[in-house]
């Protein structure tokens, strides 16, 4: 039933849930939000831990045929310490939420720039502007080739007219 793969510092672990015990005792509107607390009820079981964390892509397992009908089993990886637990779905990344700056701060570092940054801005203005101008340059040239080549076409193409014509 769990797979432990744990070191001493938190839980590491597979299980394989069963949920359909626990929502079929709810009526059908209800019972994927009754499958997702016993998710919680599991984990709080089986882990010990005070709070739980669900990914966003096991919450939509859980809802992907809808409110009424929850998978009758899920197979949920468990990682953290013991004070808090998150389960997700195995394979799933999970993106980590960056700290919110306060607003002074993202103030300062909007405002005031370093003289690298400053440095690395002017390298970049003039990159691409050579950048620019090397690609106009030799746009410039390929379709005054092209045009020249058009025009030689046509004007072989109204000769072997011609000609055909003086023939019939």
């Amino acid at each position: 039933m769990a797979e432990k793969t744990s070191e001493t510092k938190g839980v590491e672990r597979i299980y394989i849930i069963p949920l359909r015990r626990g929502w079929l005792k709810e009526p059908r509107s209800k019972r994927s939000n009754r499958a997702l607390r016993e998710i919680e009820i599991f984990l709080k079981k089986h882990t010990k831990a005070n709070k739980i964390k669900i990914s966003k892509g096991l919450n939509e397992m859980v809802f992907s045929r809808g409110f009424k009908k929850p998978p009758g089993k899920i197979k949920v990886e468990v990682r953290g310490d013991f004070e808090t637990v998150q389960a997700k779905l195995p394979g799933e990344a999970i993106e980590k939420k960056e700290e919110k700056k306060t607003r002074v701060a993202g103030l300062k570092e909007r405002f005031v720039k370093t003289e690298e940054e400053k440095k690395k801005e002017e390298l970049k203005k003039k990159v691409e502007e050579k950048i620019k101008e090397a690609t106009s340059e030799e746009k410039i040239k390929e379709t005054v080739a092209k045009v020249q080549r058009e025009e030689e076409k046509k004007e072989q193409r109204k000769k072997e007219f011609k000609e055909e014509k003086k023939k019939k």
